[in-house]
């Protein structure tokens, strides 16, 4: 086992139906969200997130994550506005959930390291770029909100993914027993 993986699946009737319901399940997870989208919005999407990158990989679950993003933001948007740079923070984010979790143990420390990696790279960095650039907020007004609001959700994240993950691993574990 690598310390991170660069490996997706092979494209089969299976791993497309599997990425068709992990989709469907961020855009659910993601809809579920409070607060508001041009400061700080808290949802489950995180989940949704964790399961694509660890069934799908990297470059799959970053090309997931582009079609959740243009099923979430375009079909069953609630404001009428589409920005390309969310569909690349989507895409880096699928990819990065690939790399951490695909064919990985799941640990604390592999979903700790994942949560850090992911919160700087797309949260901070990007969603506050684009942010910046679609509302002209200054950096340090968004950053002093959007960085306490990661750190609260930071042992969140790692707790309920190390959860679900780890049940997830199990119930993958004995399908593959019973083929």
């Amino acid at each position: 086992m690598t310390m991170l993986s660069w490996k997706s699946p092979k494209l089969t009737t299976r791993t497309l139906s599997l990425a068709a319901f992990l989709i469907a399940l961020n855009v659910i997870l993601g809809k579920l969200s409070v607060g508001s989208e041009s400061l700080v919005k808290i949802s489950f999407g995180f989940i949704g997130t964790m399961l694509l990158g660890y069934f799908l990989g990297p470059w799959l679950g970053g090309v997931a994550k582009i079609l959740y993003d243009l099923i979430a933001n375009t079909l069953l948007a609630t404001s009428s506005q589409f920005f390309i740079g969310f569909t690349l923070t989507a895409f880096i984010s699928g990819v990065i959930a690939g790399m951490f979790l695909h064919d990985q143990k799941i640990t604390w420390q592999r979903l700790a390291a994942y949560e850090v990696v992911q919160m700087l790279v797309t949260n901070i960095f990007f969603n506050t770029l684009w942010i910046h650039v679609l509302y002209h907020a200054p950096w340090a007004a968004l950053l002093a909100v959007r960085g306490p609001k990661n750190l609260i959700m930071f042992p969140i994240e790692v707790i309920l993914g190390l959860m679900i993950l780890r049940s997830v691993a199990r119930l993958n574990l004995s399908a593959t027993d019973q083929r």
